[in-house]
């Protein structure tokens, strides 16, 4: 679970930390928000190294380990890697074809490919060499394949929602109920109800272009400054990430380890949230004074 955190805290340090937070800067340059990757990291910085000092000692106390000294562990691991050998064909066409992922990757908007694509092609790859075969995927997938499965059906109805009309429809109710609060007050109900609707949602970016918008123009219409509450939502797109076990693609790959159960990413996952909501929150003198920089 401290992975999870570290991994929501790390990816709102940066603005190319999460694939949503560049589509994040754009929407907020309509409203005359400048997100470049200095003035980011330098209003993400404060929050963000508290909370990393933070919330894995509060996490460390919540839920102690098991074993707290493994002098043992380094001699263990030299073993193991003398036991392993040195590295074989298909470690070597394994190191290969994710280096050829990264690298389609990192290059597909210039070289227009679809993510997904890149990465069933790096899985043929490793079938036809006899690396991976339809039986791993059958009896290794277990709880992460089945988590997949349930992630695109979530994700489509998610997306429908927004089709639908629902998020727009929201927005303006939002914007009557908040009516006559103090710009404050209206900060603080926003932020905190962008990120529990998150449960309505197993995409972060789906999440960001379905709400990201109508929640900053409620907000600027309510008198918040533009600048304070386009860097929150922003930043509160990446905290949210440890709320359930499909608020993050990356969340699968800890559910099929099987060391961490859906129920405990429920329970901890929720105390991280709120640990970042209320270190973020505390930190708004910080970011309204570093965003109007």
């Amino acid at each position: 679970m401290t992975y999870i955190a570290g991994q929501t805290i790390s990816s709102a340090l940066w603005l190319t930390g999460m694939a949503a937070n560049p589509i994040g800067a754009g929407i907020a340059a309509q409203f005359g928000v400048n997100m470049s990757f200095g003035n980011w990291v330098f209003v993400a910085s404060v929050p963000c190294i508290i909370a990393l000092i933070a919330i894995p000692f509060i996490l460390y106390k919540l839920f102690p380990p098991g074993n707290k000294f493994t002098p043992e562990a380094p001699e263990i691991a030299r073993k193991g890697l003398l036991e392993m050998g040195p590295m074989g064909k298909q470690e070597w066409i394994m190191a290969g074809t994710f280096f050829g992922m990264i690298l389609l990757w990192a290059f597909s908007p210039v070289l227009n490919l679809n993510l997904a694509i890149v990465a069933f092609l790096g899985l043929a790859i490793l079938i036809l060499a006899n690396v991976y075969t339809v039986e791993d995927i059958r009896q290794g997938g277990g709880d992460a394949l089945e988590t997949y499965i349930w992630f695109a059906i979530l994700y489509m109805m998610s997306t429908a929602l927004n089709d639908m009309g629902f998020m727009k429809t929201l927005g303006a109710q939002l914007a009557t109920y908040i009516s006559g609060y103090s710009w404050v007050t209206v900060y603080i109900l926003l932020t905190v109800l962008y990120i529990v609707i998150h449960y309505l949602f197993v995409s972060q970016t789906a999440h960001l272009l379905a709400l990201y918008a109508v929640f900053l123009q409620v907000a600027v219409n309510a008198g918040v400054p533009a600048a304070l509450m386009a860097f929150m939502l922003a930043f509160a797109t990446n905290l949210f990430a440890a709320i359930t076990p499909q608020a993050s693609s990356s969340n699968v790959l800890f559910v099929g380890s099987g060391f961490l159960p859906s129920k405990d990413i429920y329970k901890q996952g929720a105390i991280v949230t709120v640990l970042n909501i209320v270190i973020f929150l505390l930190a708004t003198p910080w970011i309204m004074w570093a965003s109007s920089l």
